[in-house]
């Protein structure tokens, strides 16, 4: 059985070349998205502002969210407020926050929603997951898992797996997504089993927004070794 499943060996990528503001414990959204984006990924805009002028230079309307690490759940503890419309708006549901700096970024839009994932199993290491996105990735459950680091192909053939991405396939004529791009988001994450040291425990990007014509990421979570 061994037998008939082997394949060929594939040429090993390069490690990618990502820098860490911290060694250990959980990265805040801005550091988490900064790495996703040393990686390869596109990332939302999005700019710091500190209180109490919490001075941007986005256009609106934008999102702002609680810039800290160790608020998780930020949307069930109100740390997330989306499509701001102006400046008086912004200026009164940020300081109701009551957060000392927040991450303003640049509201995106697309055809779905992707979840793309990597974690450093203690059991059988370095895995890549993609499903889908929002809140179906938590109700549905609805992804595919392979060991990492996976190659275009290999990514492609778990986006097919997944039923909730099936409908930006073309599916009835509905608006095809760029499953080119969030493969390609798939096998970047996937890439920090080649990390020196392979320091990240665990990385997400949900959601993942997939567009006509590419995908971005809008909200991420790294926690690192050792937290």
């Amino acid at each position: 059985r061994g037998y008939f499943s082997w394949r060929a060996p594939r040429d090993r990528p390069r490690s990618p070349a990502v820098t860490l503001a911290v060694r250990t414990g959980k990265l805040d959204e801005r550091q988490a998205l900064e790495l996703f984006a040393s990686l390869g990924i596109p990332t939302a805009e999005s700019q710091m502002a500190r209180a109490p002028e919490f001075s941007h230079t986005l256009p609106y309307p934008v999102a702002a969210k609680i810039l800290a690490a160790d608020v998780v759940h930020k949307t069930e503890s109100g740390g997330v407020i989306l499509g701001i419309a102006g400046r008086s708006e912004f200026d009164e549901k940020v300081r109701g926050m009551g957060a000392p700096q927040v991450l303003v970024q640049k509201m995106e839009s697309g055809v779905a929603e992707a979840i793309v994932g990597y974690r450093d199993d203690p059991l059988v290491g370095p895995v890549v997951l993609v499903g889908a996105g929002g809140v179906l990735a938590e109700i549905y459950k609805d992804y595919a898992l392979r060991l990492a680091p996976v190659n275009e192909a290999e990514a492609s053939a778990m986006i097919a797996e997944v039923k909730g991405l099936r409908l930006i396939c073309g599916y009835r004529n509905l608006p095809k997504g760029d499953l080119e791009a969030l493969a390609r988001a798939v096998v970047a994450i996937s890439r920090l089993a080649l990390v020196p040291g392979r320091p990240v425990a665990e990385a997400e990007i949900n959601p993942l927004i997939v567009k006509r014509d590419g995908a971005v990421a809008v909200d991420g979570l790294v926690t690192l070794k050792g937290a």
